[in-house]
């Protein structure tokens, strides 16, 4: 499982750097969807420390993201929503779609993506 979660946070990191490069070429919609990718995997690696796995179901993540950590629930739920909008052209439902925003959630992001980060240097510790 460890072999799995490094897998995971290094596509985090990997579209979390990809997102950056993308909004600073100001091409927020390529931003927004790897943006989305980063936090995505990023929550993986929370999920699965906590519970050995994880659930395809975007709902299932949500309601167990909510029980261990809600501000990255947040950050999940409001890239997602920009992710949708840069994608397919969706209304907003929590943010509209500009670089302020996406700057804010790429913070919100990379907090979890090191956050992630830390479960797994932890996890080597006791390994």
């Amino acid at each position: 499982m460890l072999e799995e979660i490094k897998e995971d946070i290094k596509r985090a990191k990997d579209a979390l750097e990809s997102a950056e490069r993308n909004l600073k070429e100001d091409d927020i919609l390529t931003a927004a969807n790897r943006n989305f990718v980063a936090c995505e995997n990023a929550v993986y690696v929370l999920l699965k420390s906590k519970f050995g796995s994880t659930s395809i179901s975007r709902m299932k993540i949500l309601t167990r993201l909510k029980d261990i950590n809600p501000k990255a629930k947040e950050a999940y739920d409001s890239s997602y929503d920009l992710r949708v909008q840069a994608d397919y052209g969706r209304k907003a439902k929590i943010l509209p779609l500009n670089k302020e925003n996406m700057e804010k959630s790429l913070k919100d992001v990379k907090e979890i993506v090191n956050n992630a980060t830390k479960v797994i240097d932890e996890k080597e510790e006791v390994d």
